[in-house]
């Protein structure tokens, strides 16, 4: 092959010991680009959302269903958003396990709760929504992103 022709090899592959498609090709065999697997399976990490309605009675009223609004046995949420919506007059405060504990929102217009920094929900843990001097109807939704114990460590990562 001429000193710095590098095209004469694929030009005339059969003149003077060039290399073949096929010499390529067995280089790159079993060596073929793959999509990458997902780190973290979706059965074990993937978003959930649930929607309700505090249920009122002169205008206040609690929101508390612990087999729904909060992560079972082996998982953890972490909590993204909540969108609450449907009063004109009141205030909607959205507590982390009981309704004397942590207030982790609370609205006196309709709105969404966004946060910056993880809220993450151990198991049986759960989200409870208040409800006082309400006009009109409380409606809520709650998306999280729910992962099994076991990837928890990956999915912090």
């Amino acid at each position: 092959m001429p000193a710095g022709e590098r095209t004469y090899a694929t030009m005339a592959p059969d003149e003077g010991g060039g290399v073949t498609l096929e010499a390529i090709a067995a280089l790159f065999d079993g060596h073929q680009r793959k999509p990458p697997k997902p780190r973290i399976p979706f059965p074990a990490c993937h978003p959930i959302w649930l929607s309700g309605q505090i249920p009122l009675s002169g205008g206040a009223g609690t929101l508390q269903q612990g087999n729904l609004y909060g992560p079972e046995g082996s998982y953890w949420w972490d909590l993204r958003t909540v969108s609450l919506w449907g009063w004109t007059a009141g205030t909607v405060t959205v507590y982390l396990n009981n309704t004397t504990g942590e207030q982790i929102a609370q609205a006196t217009t309709p709105g969404q709760f966004t946060w910056g920094a993880q809220i993450l929900l151990g198991p049986q843990d759960n989200v409870i929504f208040g409800a006082t001097g309400i006009t009109g109807s409380v409606n809520m939704v709650l998306r999280a992103i729910e992962v099994e114990t076991a990837w928890l460590p990956e999915y912090l990562m």
